[in-house]
This record gives structure tokens, sequence and C-alpha cells, in this order.
């Protein structure tokens, strides 16, 4: 019924990073452009896709050394309480870990603490925002 995918393999880059500035940025005043980072080449990237082939959820990992950071995860407010973050973050954690990583971090803002707690990370402290002053918190998983 749902089913991730590598969206660039896919040719829908572009509808990728639509749809993470559409959940991630738009919704708190975030231009155009402000989804994306400089570490997007270096980056595996994840969408999930209902059975209707529309996009409904983003995500990405990055490995520095031997820890990776889930950046820019979404799923659209229609599809939350299906499983289907739990489905996105075991991918990502699955790339991580064929790579070796010991520890994968990510920050968290303070409505989705619960959800990565239920997914075994804990928090470590908070961090300033890189968008928008919204409060985050370092959270972590070895």
């Amino acid at each position: 019924m749902y089913s991730i995918f590598d969206p660039e393999e896919e040719n829908n880059f572009d509808k990728y990073l639509t749809l993470r500035w559409r959940l991630l940025r738009f919704p708190w005043g975030g231009e155009k452009g402000s989804e994306s980072d400089s570490l997007e080449e270096i980056s595996t990237h994840r969408a999930i896709k209902d059975n209707k082939n529309n996009m409904i959820g983003v995500g990405r990992i990055h490995s520095i050394d031997y820890d990776a950071q889930i950046r820019y995860m979404a799923i659209k407010k229609s599809y939350r309480g299906k499983g289907l973050g739990t489905r996105m973050i075991k991918e990502l954690e699955t790339i991580a870990y064929s790579n070796q990583v010991k520890r994968i971090f990510l920050n968290s803002r303070e409505n989705a603490i619960k959800f990565y707690e239920k997914n075994g990370y804990k928090i470590t402290n908070e961090v300033e925002s890189s968008f928008g002053g919204i409060i985050h918190y370092r959270m972590e998983k070895t």
C-alpha cells in the first residue's frame, strides 16, 4: 500500500524537495530554497508514496565519520499515525548501520520528541534552531 523509494532514482527529486519545503518550511514562512542545504549531494534521500503514487513523506540521512544525522523528515498530516514515520526512520537507520555508523543523531522539534523517543532516541540537549527560531532538541541513538 505504501512504499519507500529513492526520489533521485525515480527522477522525483524536485517533487521531493517541494514536499519537504511544504511540510517543513512553508508553514513557518520559509522561502522556497530554505528546504535544502550544502549536504544534499552527500546525503541519502528517501520518500514514501501511497498506492496512487502520491508522495506523502520525506527523509534524509548523511554520515559524518562514524555518526549519521537524520534531517528533513516529515509525513503529510493526513497520513500520520499509520506507522509511516517509523517505517521511514527504520529505513534511514538501516542505511546508516550498513555504513558502519555507530551513532545516529537528529534535531527534533518539541512536538516530535515523543515519536523519536518511541523509536529509541534520547534527548541529549537543546540546540539552536537552523530555521525560524523553532526550539529543537538534539536526540541520539547508538
